[in-house]
């Protein structure tokens, strides 16, 4: 091999290992998928929860609400209308899978589908809304996206009168 060949494999090495590609992959093991907001990963043999970031999921929409009572109750009929959707996460998310992930503060990354995070899946079904207390440069543009796609096509908490019980609306 000459000096030149040696040269640029190293620089091709060198230019991969700073590159995004040349990043390393986290990846967990998913052991359990307790509702569409609690999943729980292995990662180096230590098991972590994993709830989904910078969103509201309908689960946790009560314990905000102006009214928790009525709220649930408009969530019980949707869901009792849709009861496939109450099982999104264990039916999408595969058991004993290894999924990528990212912890950030505000949450767990969890790329369920390629590049799409669970979050914006959940926000493009309608079963979550962004919180309005997140604010990540990173994922603002990715979750408005995913949550408008909901609107325009009125799914899930789009298509009912959940958000008027549940989400308090700023003055």
């Amino acid at each position: 091999m000459s000096k030149s060949e040696t040269f640029l494999r190293y620089a091709l090495l060198s230019a991969l290992s700073f590159s995004p590609l040349g990043a390393e992959i986290t990846e967990g093991l998913l052991t359990s998928v307790e509702s569409n907001t609690a999943m729980r990963l292995l990662y180096r043999n230590a098991p972590f929860a994993c709830e989904p970031f910078g969103v509201i999921p309908l689960e946790k929409m009560p314990a905000a609400a102006p009214d928790p009572q009525a709220c649930r109750e408009r969530i019980g009929t949707w869901y009792r209308s849709y009861p496939g959707e109450r099982h999104f996460a264990s039916e999408r998310l595969r058991l004993q899978q290894t999924y990528r992930f990212e912890r950030i503060r505000e949450g767990c990354v969890l790329y369920a589908n390629g590049p799409e995070s669970y979050s914006e899946m959940l926000l493009g079904r309608g079963l979550a809304v962004i919180d309005p207390a997140f604010d990540n440069k990173e994922w603002n543009a990715r979750l408005q996206r995913a949550q408008k796609g909901a609107q325009r096509n009125k799914r899930g908490l789009h298509d009912s009168e959940i958000l008027k019980y549940c989400i308090k609306e700023e003055d």
